[in-house]
């Protein structure tokens, strides 16, 4: 079996591992398991209930109904179906495999003898086909297709289902080549796809066409090209599927231009783009980047697909340069704005994710475009794939939970990882390795830019490791490292530019980001203000065990007022506060949310 992507360029020195390798046992395992047990189960029905299904059987001549025609519905079938593949490694079974089979049958009976296949463009929009491209999301559909049936691959060695994504992919050449298609999709995704069907089948007429597609203009990018574009704008997943399209062209073609260009956009999300929880896209309108520092609270969009998608770009930049700063934030996304957009039994799901709430927003088991749940599916299915990287004698950590991997080396040098931790709550780590020979190997330990303090135990010696940064360590046999990250609440802020969150502070705790909720705190969350201070932490019982912290500050009374004449002067009376993480809120009743809270130094 082989990793979500696979680079066949041999300039890549580092490979991913598979799904299968990895064993989660820990905080992400209740997620994986709920994934496989609830949430792909009741899409399903969701997905029998609203036409989804229904509709191939329309396109395969089984059933004389009429298409349910919303935005893009095949893409979530392949997104779930992905989910199920991925998922199979972890959970070899043979039901659901023979279920999967069934989806593919269906599926290449609608496929036509062309390799068309989309049943929006069905019956009476059979004429639409390629006339709307840049709106009609029919490359995007198809690129989800091709993901689907390549992770089925990967994941039983059938190929029943890559021949169907291959016969697509075969048309859609041919469209390009003969000049009957001579615009872009408007939604991006196809160009990563594309990519991987050239590592999977070794085909470079796959990989040309990824290239052709980046060279001819965006239309949501204002009529662009990728490498004519100096900022990040527009759409925020479409931009992060380009960049992660764009980035897999690069590790296979090594085209300078492509990585000077993924590089400048890098620095620009780096530099004002991004919010504390690690979500993308601050505007409603387009569900789009906005200007640099333009980060609203109340407003902000953060799209769940926006979270997957930038994960998935800052995993191929570790491949392109192992520099700590991709899983530094690839981690932030991940306990943050990913973790908030699935409810803790696994049933709901966030589309939009605020940073405040005054209440009435929650989560849904479905949506008219409902791109969001399956796509979560998709990617925790394959989260144990992320945890490690490996060389031909090496071995990263980049993520940490308790598990057991099994990392096949170069020249059948196989590396037993046995990692035992409570984190993300504490700090403590004990990795135990047990190697098959006495080959030197080199174990790269990613140290968070959050920890302040990090003390690494091997060989009887303690090592003060450089945060933000990889601590690298030499070993010849079996041996166990402990490693004690400084995980502690402590408050932040932001650029005084960031103009929603000036004059506010956040709580932060390891990769945590926590908040305030009104089911807690029977006070104004908007008028609370949080002087410095020392916080209270503790294991909550009586909130799934999680650690929250407590703490006191300061609720303004004086409110009476929309404006008035004068220097501000308000009174105040010391509350205690709750506050939780924020991957958790809207998991109980109604009520209002904050994460960026008011200080001040004193009180009047």
């Amino acid at each position: 079996m082989e990793g979500i992507i696979m680079p066949r360029s041999k300039s890549v020195r580092i490979k991913p591992v598979s799904i299968n390798e990895v064993k989660n046992e820990g905080f992400f395992y209740p997620y994986i398991k709920r994934n496989r047990t609830i949430s792909i189960p009741l899409l399903y029905k969701l997905f029998e209930k609203y036409g989804t299904i229904e509709n191939f059987r329309i396109a395969a001549g089984i059933s004389n109904k009429e298409i349910t025609r919303r935005l893009a519905p095949d893409s979530d079938l392949y997104k779930w179906m992905e989910a199920i593949a991925w998922d199979l490694q972890s959970f070899p079974d043979r039901n659901r495999t023979k279920q999967l089979d069934k989806f593919i049958d269906l599926i290449a009976k609608a496929q036509e003898k062309s390799g068309y296949i989309d049943t929006y463009y069905t019956g009476l929009f059979r004429k639409q086909r390629f006339k709307r491209l840049e709106y009609s999301h029919e490359l995007y559909c198809g690129g989800h297709l091709i993901q689907a049936a390549i992770a089925h691959f990967r994941s039983t060695g059938k190929e029943n289902f890559l021949q169907i994504a291959k016969k697509w992919a075969n048309y859609i050449v041919k469209k390009y080549e003969k000049k009957e298609i001579v615009v872009n999709d408007g939604h991006p995704e196809v160009e990563m796809a594309l990519v991987e069907l050239y590592r999977t089948t070794g085909d470079e007429k796959y990989l040309k066409l990824a290239g052709t597609l980046m060279e001819m203009p965006y239309v949501y990018l204002g009529n662009k090209k990728f490498l004519e574009i100096n900022e990040i704008t527009g759409h925020a997943v479409r931009m992060m599927y380009l960049f992660s399209g764009a980035t897999d062209y690069y590790l296979e073609t090594r085209d300078p231009r492509y990585y000077k260009k993924i590089k400048q956009l890098a620095e620009d999300l780096y530099a004002g783009k991004y919010y504390i929880t690690g979500g993308i896209g601050s505007r409603y309108q387009g569900e789009a980047f906005g200007f640099k520092y333009e980060l609203p609270n109340l407003r902000a969009y953060c799209e769940t697909c926006a979270s997957i998608a930038l994960m998935m770009w800052l995993y191929r930049m570790f491949f392109v340069e192992q520099d700590v700063k991709w899983f530094n934030l690839f981690e932030r996304v991940l306990y943050n704005a990913f973790l908030a957009s699935v409810s803790l039994d696994g049933r709901e799901y966030f589309y939009v994710n605020p940073l405040a709430s005054y209440g009435s927003y929650r989560r849904q088991n479905w949506y008219t475009t409902t791109c969001c749940p399956p796509n979560f599916q998709r990617f925790i299915a394959s989260l144990p794939a992320y945890f490690y990287a490996k060389g031909k004698n090496e071995i990263w950590v980049n993520l940490y939970d308790t598990n057991q991997a099994k990392l096949k080396l170069a020249d059948e040098n196989t590396v037993l990882v046995d990692m035992k931790t409570d984190y993300p709550w504490s700090g403590k780590v004990k990795i135990d390795i047990k190697k098959h020979n006495n080959d030197r190997i080199k174990i790269h330990l990613r140290i968070p830019e959050w920890s302040d303090k990090t003390e690494v135990r091997f060989d009887d010696k303690v090592f003060n490791a450089e945060k933000s940064s990889y601590f690298t360590l030499e070993i010849s046999q079996s041996c166990s490292i402990d490693i004690e990250f400084d995980v502690k609440a402590e408050i932040y802020h932001s650029n005084p530019a960031v103009e929603s969150d000036k004059n506010c502070v956040a709580i932060c705790r390891g990769p945590l980001v926590y908040c305030l909720e009104g089911v807690d705190n029977n006070f104004d969350l908007f008028n609370f203000f949080l002087p410095q201070q020392c916080f209270q932490q503790q294991r909550d019982e009586n909130f799934f065990n999680f650690v929250t912290v407590h703490g006191y500050g300061f609720l303004n009374t004086d409110t009476d007022f929309l404006y008035r004449k004068g220097t501000p002067h308000y009174r105040f009376k010391e509350v205690k506060f709750k506050a939780v993480p924020y991957f958790s809120w809207a998991n109980r009743k109604k009520s209002s949310m904050i994460l960026w809270i008011g200080s001040f130094k004193g009180t009047e």
